[in-house]
């Protein structure tokens, strides 16, 4: 699947942070196999793309597909006199990768290259040296003489900054750039958007890509609440811990297959998650092996997406997250392996082309009442 990878080096060099996704937009819309299918974006900058519109009216079972088309990154906030820029978060970003970074601004009149200021190393002096960067003490030098110069190239309060992009090939099949959570995943959609036949698909067929996950985790929501979907597959990445610094600290590692989430739960500030429905999963495993594709399984705290939201928006709707291992999620260097992401599409297009609505997931117990004794 050579064109996978090609998607995935063009969707991660594009900028795209919570709010400002019109970038990833007009890359999907550009597409002509995509402009032949029925496809609208709302006015938050969802994308639903109707893969099967013969079968809206068979009152045929729903299925969703999803990934969000946002990245992290920083949003300016103020402009010193001396033209350096102050920051704050737009998503969480990893603040220990901030310090020398090179970044992009999104300004009115095109996009400016700076640097995250660093400390000269020849200056530094007692704690400096072990001083831990946050999103709130960073400045970024964007070369500029005074704060007018700033403003004179069309960057100003509100402009939204992402990491450069570096798209680079690694070895045993790893690639790694910016982004890859969610555009990785994008490609899968794209890919199965493009080659579906949607006249073997039973159930009426939907994939979404979302924005704003990076932000509040529900832009997705209004497009939920309108397919109103039944069989929901939610597309993200999750921390591979096969690094030196994370080694033992859960089981998933890079280039051992896609993962499903057996549950995660945020546990900072936010009291969602989810636990996911035990047939369902246990059906998309199935599929899996039969197609050889090992699938790892993900248990993980600190991780929050769409699909604990989904969940519970509707009686009838059973949800999975399929996860992609990442290693240093929310950083310039984001690492997957393109052997997952090529099982985590098979794996998808097994699934879209088997279920039908004689699959039940539900916990929906038949209750024997008194009277029928």
């Amino acid at each position: 699947m050579k064109q996978l990878k090609k998607m995935v080096e063009e969707l991660t060099n594009l900028q795209g942070n919570v709010g400002y996704e019109e970038e990833i937009i007009e890359y999907i819309l550009s597409r002509k196999k995509i402009r032949d299918i029925s496809t609208k974006v709302d006015s938050l900058g969802n994308i639903t793309i109707h893969l099967t519109p013969h079968l809206k009216e068979k009152n045929k079972p729903k299925v969703m597909l999803f990934g969000h088309s946002d990245e992290v990154g920083m949003m300016v906030k103020r402009i010193d006199n001396d033209g350096f820029i102050y920051v704050e978060k737009l998503g969480s970003v990893n603040p220990t990768c901030l310090p020398g970074l090179k970044v992009q601004v999104a300004g009115d009149k095109g996009t400016i290259d700076g640097v995250v200021g660093v400390k000269s190393h020849h200056l530094l002096q007692g704690n400096d040296k072990n001083h831990v960067a946050t999103v709130q003490n960073i400045y970024i030098d964007l070369g500029a003489k005074n704060r007018k110069s700033v403003i004179d190239s069309g960057v100003n309060l509100g402009s939204p900054v992402s990491f450069k992009p570096q798209f680079m090939e690694l070895l045993d099949d790893c690639v790694s750039n910016k982004s890859m959570d969610d555009r990785a995943l994008l490609a899968i959609l794209i890919y199965l958007s493009e080659t579906l036949d949607p006249m073997k698909l039973k159930c009426d067929t939907y994939i979404v890509i979302s924005v704003q996950e990076e932000f509040n985790t529900r832009g997705i929501m209004p497009t939920v609440r309108e397919i109103n979907p039944n069989y929901v597959v939610g597309l993200d990445v999750t921390p591979a811990t096969d690094t030196p610094d994370l080694n033992g600290y859960s089981e998933i590692y890079l280039g051992n297959g896609p993962a499903l989430t057996y549950m995660n739960h945020h546990s900072r500030g936010t009291l969602a998650g989810i636990v996911p429905n035990r047939k369902y999963i246990n059906y998309i495993t199935e599929l899996a092996e039969g197609l050889g594709v090992n699938i790892q399984r993900e248990i993980a705290t600190g991780i929050l997406t769409e699909t604990a939201y989904i969940a519970i928006e509707h009686v009838d709707c059973v949800v999975a997250n399929f996860s992609l291992p990442t290693r240093y999620t929310h950083t310039p260097v984001e690492v997957i392996c393109m052997n997952d992401l090529e099982d985590m599409t098979k794996v998808l297009e097994r699934f879209v082309y088997d279920i039908d609505e004689t699959k039940r997931f539900g916990k929906n117990f038949d209750v024997l009442r008194k009277e029928d004794n």
